[in-house]
């Protein structure tokens, strides 16, 4: 590592080397808060890196931050800013991480597979999934290897590809005051070219003060309806079907 520095220019020429992967810079980036869209290209994620790493522009956002702060009355989002993160943002990084690493262990994608594993859930975590594709059929786990080993087999084995819905009307965030968040997300399901559903997800995240403060998942609620249940149901982009009352519910 010291021999690669030495003979470096500078931050862009090191970001750019090919033993810096893209998966690298785009995890680095989320960890940081920085959102970015799951197919960005490394060229764009290195361009937004030396940004995030320029001190200059960091120091002018931060006061332009305060000053915006000062000017309007305290809000929601402010109280929410004093927690350390923004809900929706959080949101979208942690499907982004998230079904980027599951689909990572489908083979039929020809990926390296990334971390997966029991280590990312709470050890009583819960799986509600409900699937309807011709019968319906209910099934629930309880504990993080048994609910890691189910939502495995759905790439690994049954060569599923889960494409999240990150628009608007895909995706929910709620904060509970007791620190749970739930991310709620819609989307579609394929297998190679085909399409074969849409999926609603509900993930119930806690931090873990044990471990940095990183979130893990407390409880999962996957719905997944097979084509011949949509009944003329948009599939490009399905939007959520669960509302705020219902979320709410869950937080209590």
């Amino acid at each position: 590592m010291e021999t690669i520095l030495s003979f470096t220019k500078n931050a862009e020429e090191l970001l750019r080397r090919r033993k810096v992967h893209r998966d690298l810079i785009f995890k680095y980036l989320a960890k940081e808060g920085v959102a970015m869209p799951p197919n960005s290209e490394k060229h764009q994620l290195v361009k937004r890196t030396l940004t995030l790493w320029s001190p200059g522009k960091a120091v002018v956002d931060k006061r332009q931050e305060m000053d915006e702060t000062r000017q309007r009355p305290p809000t929601k989002t402010d109280t929410e800013a004093e927690m350390g993160f923004d809900p929706l943002v959080l949101g979208q990084q942690f499907c982004q991480w998230f079904f980027q690493l599951l689909n990572s262990q489908n083979p039929s994608l020809g990926q390296q597979p990334q971390d997966w594993g029991p280590q990312h859930f709470w050890p009583d975590v819960k799986l509600y999934l409900l699937s309807r594709a011709g019968s319906e059929q209910k099934e629930e786990f309880i504990g993080a290897e048994l609910v890691n080993l189910r939502l495995l087999a759905l790439t690994r084995e049954e060569h599923l590809f889960l494409s999240p819905n990150l628009e608007p009307h895909g995706l929910k965030v709620l904060v509970s005051a007791h620190g749970l968040v739930l991310v709620a997300v819609a989307g579609t399901i394929h297998r190679e070219a085909g399409c074969l559903g849409v999926f609603e997800q509900i993930f119930g995240l806690i931090r873990s003060p044990l471990e940095n403060n990183s979130w893990k998942i407390k409880f999962i609620n996957l719905k997944i309806r097979g084509q011949d249940a949509l009944a003329g149901t948009e599939v490009a982009a399905p939007a959520l079907t669960c509302n705020a009352t219902e979320l709410q519910l869950l937080c209590s």
